[in-house]
């Protein structure tokens, strides 16, 4: 596959409206995708358009979008907890210069430069909702990046305020919530201080609890778009909408929530010195049980926030008909984790807040894909990411880690259940192919229960050998290396459980057989 780290010059820096956006996705898009005929004959064909920049396993490469990390091998306990830090949070040992104010919003939050000169957005968690947006956005953004997707570095941190020095050229800038008009900015001076303080710590403690989230190094240059390639980028080479790890994304969305997907979320930053673009997922303080501002609420992941199909269905029913988030009770057993329910959650019938096209792509292969990186989180790595949330109520803690574990596995559940679950493919000794059934391997499915169907055929399809065995190893025949290729065909074998074939494609070699490629068939 193409590198994507080729030299290029500073694109235009986007500046997408989120009104627009919304307008573009909720209506024009749906619009469009309804009248796309060939699209919508392949769905019906169980033949819809695959991922685009997969290679001969199914895999995407580890690139300016993408890198394989607990997914492929397991992170450490220490490594779960550090995420993308390289500094540990702001320097809490010096002064903090206040650079850049912002008073729109609920919460309000500035900009320091600490005594390293390293430039943080300081948050405040929501009034009556202590530890609730910094908490979420410290463990989401971690499991985010320990499945693979480029993150800032996000942190709870304690602001003295006595500490806080106001720069001359500081500036603040006053706007709505939305980003429309009117919007102003001026010089910040220290009674616009005080009152962001006042606003933010209303009772003058000496430490304030913050989300700190570090500035990425490069320059920014604006969200990235959800459909389409960049066109001032020459190494976005892929249609987004049909990249595997985006398309994939919406597993690990619904696990942990994040409904809060829209373009301004997203963030592309290019290096200059390397000249090129990487590309960010950002801003996470919206997931889990947090809605950023106020705690989760039942409907969040299970309607977009204008979901023309559910109108629809109201508007025919004379509002008649009441969806299962409607007359969900919103109850908060620990506020400072929010909102933390999973019996409406249906993993094939999540929603984000806005339609995101590589979501409304997803086929099972992509979902295989996603589910594969969720489930590979171990119940030990996600209590260590939720202690980054620094919870004050170890059983607020624990409730949000019941939570996380009751997703992963109602995911693992659901699509294990209708995706052929062979994976992790290599050879032994040059003549052995060993694999891993990744239901029972996970808990999803019991040993005692499954066997597996193997055949092996020739590159024209004849049959060389047939049969069902027990074990997760397969002896190749020497004599087949007279066949440029073979092809095992594997089906694991359980009540209720019906898969397509996985074929393993293997060529000889001179002192055994090499796997050059996987097809699912799902």
């Amino acid at each position: 596959m193409e590198t994507d780290t080729q030299a290029i010059p500073l694109p235009t820096a986007r500046d997408p409206k989120l009104v627009l956006e919304i307008l573009d996705k909720s209506f024009d898009y749906q619009i469009k995708q309804a009248f796309d005929l060939p699209r919508g004959a392949r769905k019906a064909a169980g033949k819809p358009y695959e991922a685009l920049n997969v290679d001969a396993f199914g895999e995407v490469s580890n690139s300016t979008w993408f890198t394989h990390r607990n997914g492929r091998a397991p992170m450490s306990l220490d490594a779960i907890r550090r995420g993308p830090s390289r500094m540990g949070g702001p320097d809490t040992s010096g002064v903090w210069t206040v650079v850049k104010g912002k008073s729109a919003g609920v919460t309000p939050g500035f900009t320091i430069m600490d005594a390293k000169g390293q430039r943080y957005l300081i948050k405040f968690d929501p009034p009556g909702y202590p530890e609730l947006a910094s908490g979420t956005e410290a463990v989401a953004s971690r499991l985010c990046y320990a499945a693979g997707y480029h993150v800032p570095e996000y942190s709870v941190s304690y602001l003295r305020p006595d500490r806080l020095v106001l720069s001359p050229q500081a500036t603040i800038t006053m706007e709505t919530g939305d980003k429309r008009a009117p919007i102003s900015k001026r010089q910040m001076t220290e009674a616009d201080l005080a009152a962001l303080l006042k606003k933010a710590n209303p009772t003058g403690q000496p430490r304030v609890r913050v989300g700190a989230s570090r500035f990425l190094d490069g320059t920014d240059v604006g969200p990235w778009p959800y459909l389409g390639v960049r066109m001032d980028d020459a190494n976005d080479f892929y249609s987004h909408e049909h990249r595997r790890e985006l398309r994939g994304l919406y597993i690990i969305s619904s696990w942990l929530n994040h409904a809060d997907m829209k373009e301004e979320n997203t963030l592309d930053m290019y290096d200059p010195e390397k000249r090129y673009l990487t590309h960010y997922l950002i801003d996470f303080g919206a997931s889990m049980g947090s809605s950023s501002t106020t705690p989760s609420t039942p409907r969040r992941g299970q309607a977009n926030s204008f979901d023309a199909k559910h109108s629809f269905v109201r508007l025919i029913t004379l509002g008649l008909y009441v969806y299962g988030y409607e007359k969900a009770p919103l109850t908060l057993r620990y506020p400072s984790v929010g909102y933390l329910e999973n019996d409406l959650f249906k993993p094939n019938r999540w929603k984000p807040m806005y339609p995101m096209p590589a979501f409304e792509n997803l086929t099972r292969r992509d979902a295989f894909w996603g589910t594969n990186i969720v489930t590979s989180f171990t119940d030990e790595q996600i209590e260590a990411a939720v202690t980054t949330g620094a919870f004050s109520d170890p059983q607020a803690a624990a409730y949000l880690v019941k939570f996380l574990k009751e997703r992963r596995d109602r995911i693992g559940r659901y699509w294990f259940a209708r995706v052929n679950t062979l994976d992790r493919f290599e050879m032994l000794d040059g003549s052995t192919l060993r694999f891993t059934d990744l239901a029972v391997s996970r808990g999803y499915a019991d040993a005692r229960g499954t066997r597996y169907q193997v055949e092996a055929l020739t590159p024209a399809g004849a049959t060389l050998c047939k049969d069902t065995q027990d074990e997760t190893t397969v002896r190749l025949d020497p004599a087949w290396n007279t066949h440029p290729h073979v092809v095992l065909s594997l089906v694991p074998q359980r009540q209720r459980y019906k898969a397509r074939p996985v074929l393993v494609y293997l060529k000889p070699q001179p002192n055994g057989w090499r796997v050059i490629g996987v097809r699912r068939t799902d």
